[in-house]
């Protein structure tokens, strides 16, 4: 896939910016310096020109980062790096990164956690698969099937296998999400909350034949949890043929709570984007894809209600 290196004339000019957003939905929090990877770009070349595509994600940008999704959640205590709950390698780290700093592509395990606890986040920089699942025994036991997620949105239901062993710490991170297990950032409240991360969530970008995106609380491709994870990759898992579950990055190690469900086989993908989970054939994935859009936004909301994590 062609890298993009977008440097300091996307933080100059609001248009080309605004490009970049509407071409290649950078996540996180959009500040400084840019590079391509945060939603994979189709391998032919089916996108909108950006003089439209810019003015119209500005529009639906604006609406968008007006409200927040709604969600059921709890406040929960923020860590510092001189807490003694942090690893000692990960505390002296932790003071060379910032709060509120776009994570850096291409940082090292030890200095995604060093930055995640900069941020403030209560897991001390990593989370667990057994965190994700605790608390209900059902999840917690593997002899009670694979486990898979349950998509609940506004235009229909499907469900998607998790590949809990070839990339456990991927799965941790979206089930913690999905349950509300994994503590997640605010922006609006700044606060450290716990609650099911992805109810009310949309999907923000949508592209005819090659991929539906969501994930972002702020619904606009935009925003953050507060923290990123470390890629996973199992040369098993390829973006071959459509339902394919992989995680949004905007470079190495830069993936936090976006992903997207492919509709067609996507090779070029493969080793920049963490597969994580495959969906079953599913008519609710193709309508999705097939909503009309203004730019790549969908021009209905379409929303994901919840997601049920479950073993069969």
């Amino acid at each position: 896939m062609t890298r993009l290196h977008a440097t300091s004339i996307l933080a100059r000019t609001p248009l080309a910016l605004a490009a970049c957003l509407a071409l290649v939905a950078c996540t996180g929090e959009q500040q400084g310096t840019y590079k391509h990877g945060a939603l994979p770009k189709p391998a032919d070349k089916t996108e909108q020109k950006a003089d439209v595509a810019a003015g119209q994600a500005q529009k639906a940008d604006a609406k968008a980062d007006a409200k927040a999704a709604p969600v059921a959640a709890a406040e929960t205590a923020s860590l510092s790096c001189a807490d003694e709950k942090v690893d000692p390698k990960v505390q002296e780290l932790c003071k060379t990164f910032h709060k509120g700093a776009l994570a850096r592509p291409g940082m090292t395990p030890l200095e995604v956690a060093a930055y995640n606890v900069a941020q403030g986040d209560p897991t001390g920089g990593t989370f667990t698969l057994k965190q994700a699942l605790a608390g209900d025994p059902a999840l917690e036991d593997p002899s009670k099937g694979k486990l898979y997620a349950d998509f609940h949105t506004t235009m229909g239901d499907f469900s998607c296998e998790l590949f809990e062993d070839k990339v456990p710490g991927t799965i941790a991170n979206f089930v913690g999400l999905a349950r509300g297990t994994r503590p997640w950032f605010d922006k609006m409240e700044d606060k450290w909350m716990t609650g099911p991360y992805y109810d009310g969530v949309v999907f923000h970008r949508v592209v005819r034949g090659f991929m539906n995106q969501t994930g972002d609380r702020q619904g606009t491709g935009r925003g953050s949890p507060g923290f990123v994870v470390v890629d996973e990759f199992d040369k098993t898992l390829r973006h071959k043929g459509p339902g394919i579950l992989s995680m949004a990055n905007r470079g190495p190690n830069t993936g936090s709570s976006q992903f997207f469900i492919t509709v067609k086989s996507t090779p070029h993908l493969d080793n920049k984007h963490a597969v994580f989970g495959k969906c079953g054939e599913s008519k609710v994935i193709t309508a999705i894809n097939e909503a009309r859009v203004q730019g790549e936004r969908p021009i209905e909301t379409i929303k994901i209600n919840t997601i049920d994590i479950v073993r069969r």
